[in-house]
């Protein structure tokens, strides 16, 4: 952490080793998010190196950030999300604002609301009997039988409707945890 900084800083200042470095650290992870939401890999690593060209033309500004992993998944989250507005392509992303006050105690309680805020917006946008059983079962506590009977369907169709609930939640918190 305390090299990253160092890092950051010497970066701020023009030294292009030291961006260099950043770059072959974390353009992977960039790049990979990216392909998780971008079908085409070519437009996702067009993207995550325009990411890295931002930064480096305002980074001078580098020094005022305090958690910089938090900064770069905020600059790939919202780049995928613009993405999907050009290409008229849904992207299971949606933008946060964290501008609280004093901002986060630390970059993980940053990357904990963000995967709160992210998971939300994943089950509103779940197919609305998914949705149901999901909330039912992982909010509500309720158990597959007792969600079977109350919707009318079978035990079977829980089960299924929680297994695809959850590889969708944890695409994204997978996504999120590259960062982290």
């Amino acid at each position: 952490m305390e090299k990253e900084k160092e890092k950051i800083a010497l970066t701020a200042s023009g030294d292009e080793a030291a961006f260099k470095d950043i770059f072959e650290h974390y353009y992977p992870k960039v790049k990979m998010f990216l392909e998780q939401f971008i079908s085409s890999q070519d437009d996702a690593m067009d993207l995550a190196q325009n990411i890295f060209i931002k930064i480096w033309l305002q980074r001078t500004n580098l020094t005022e950030i305090r958690s910089f992993g938090a900064f770069l998944y905020t600059m790939t989250r919202n780049a995928a999300i613009d993405y999907g507005r050009t290409h008229k392509i849904k992207i299971p992303l949606t933008e946060v604002d964290f501008n609280r006050k004093g901002g986060y105690e630390s970059e993980s309680e940053f990357y904990a609301k963000e995967i709160e805020a992210q998971v939300a917006h994943m089950i509103k946008l779940m197919p609305s009997k998914r949705r149901k059983v999901f909330i039912l079962s992982r909010l509500e506590g309720k158990s597959y039988a007792e969600i079977a009977e109350l919707l009318g369907i079978s035990r079977k169709t829980v089960e299924n409707h929680i297994n695809l609930a959850l590889k969708e939640l944890r695409k994204i918190t997978k996504c999120i945890a590259i960062f982290f």
